[in-house]
């Protein structure tokens, strides 16, 4: 017994939310990375398909040799020929063992994490101290470099020719329909949510001004000794790891790696496009962005079809040309994106309430609030000591 259909004008409603749902989670995540190193530190990361492809690539190549050899399937076979039916044997297996389907998913992400990080570092490492557009250029071509790998180094993902990987969630399959695509959201789901609150740490530590001061001006960081080179290979790293991760929980959702799938269209411009929809620096923003664009994306897939009759051209560019022109419209009228960047506060609100109380309390000559006895009660009492003695000293003048 599957999920419930609920029918719109012939359309399963909740076989539709559960599409939404694992893209919407999938793009945020990469569209979270991206702000990262594009929105805070001014990294334009022009490859950002090779890191979401080259994890999930090893993910999906690892996890399928390492599901064969424990289970003993196709050990004497080669991998890449007897793809299909090696793949097929081992998820017959996970279908009664989804324990050891939960652990290889990790193991996989653990991969993926790994690899994106290795080729953050190794793309950073001769270029980032290049200026921003000389190495987004270099990552552009670092990318295109590497779907020449995929499209003609066969042992790796089949080359030109695809493979299959393990499903991780063929036991929910078993269930009925819809349940497997649910879990598989869910999953996804709990995954952008951690990034989420890691990016929104990093946005409001002191690690997040750093960023913002070597994106708007990197004289004026080294001159506070900031080493600029460093942060930034460091942010390429981490965001790297992020987009691989991304993309073997995509694999996994799509149960295959197929090369045509990387494309730079669709795996660098879309989550340029979210971060600039929403608001580059600003994580809240980037969240409205990555939702107008699903709306907007998965909209246009139920009605494309029927506007060929009334278009002069191949329907099939018209998602191209309508996104293209969305960018366009969005830098004329709206650069700054729909939430624009905002300070952002290091102190919660009760914090900062209770040391401007102490501030007046202090000012006025009252007696000081029960919460001026607190920690940041003593620290605004010391400034009010300082700012008292500064208008002393200049209403006295010189000596």
């Amino acid at each position: 017994m599957g999920l419930p259909q609920v029918l719109f004008f012939g359309t399963d409603l909740v076989s539709f939310g559960l599409s939404f749902l694992n893209f919407y989670a999938l793009y945020f995540a990469i569209s979270l990375s991206l702000n990262l190193e594009f929105g805070y530190t001014g990294i334009p990361n022009f490859g950002k398909v090779m890191f979401i492809a080259g994890g999930a690539a090893f993910a999906g190549s690892i996890s399928g040799r390492l599901a064969a050899y424990v289970y003993g399937v196709g050990v004497h076979r080669d991998f890449i020929i007897f793809n299909t039916q090696i793949i097929s044997d081992v998820n017959a297996k996970l279908t009664t063992d989804p324990a050891f389907a939960v652990g290889l998913t990790v193991l996989s992400l653990l991969v993926a994490a790994g690899v994106g990080a290795l080729l953050g570092y190794l793309s950073s490492y001769p270029a980032i101290r290049l200026r921003e557009d000389y190495l987004g250029m270099l990552l552009l071509g670092a990318a295109q470099f590497f779907q020449v790998i995929l499209r003609t180094y066969e042992p790796l993902t089949g080359g030109a020719q695809n493979i299959a990987v393990p499903d991780p969630y063929v036991y929910w399959s078993s269930l009925g329909s819809g349940y497997r695509d649910l879990v598989a959201g869910l999953v996804a789901s709990a995954f952008v949510i951690i990034i989420f609150l890691y990016a929104e740490r990093v946005a409001r530590a002191p690690l997040g001004r750093m960023l913002r001061a070597v994106r708007d001006n990197e004289d004026a960081s080294r001159a506070l000794g900031k080493d600029d080179a460093v942060v930034r290979r460091n942010i390429l790293i981490i965001s790297s790891a992020i987009a691989g991760m991304a993309g073997a929980i995509f694999t996994f959702y799509v149960a295959s790696v197929e090369y045509d799938t990387w494309t730079r269209f669709a795996w660098t411009f879309w989550p340029f496009l979210i971060v600039i929809i929403g608001g580059a620096g600003n994580n809240i923003g980037v969240a409205v962005g990555t939702l107008f664009f699903t709306l907007a994306f998965k909209g246009l897939q139920q009605v494309q079809p029927y506007l060929q009759p009334y278009i002069f051209f191949d329907v099939n560019w018209l998602q191209d040309i309508l996104f293209a022109t969305l960018l366009i419209v969005i830098l004329l009228l709206r650069p700054e994106g729909i939430l624009r960047e905002r300070s952002t506060p290091t102190l919660s609100r009760s914090k900062v309430s209770a040391l401007v109380g102490a501030l007046r309390g202090q000012d006025s000559g009252e007696e000081a609030e029960p919460e001026s006895s607190s920690r940041l009660g003593r620290r605004g009492r010391r400034l009010w000591k300082l700012a008292r003695r500064r208008q002393k000293s200049e209403a006295e003048g010189p000596p």
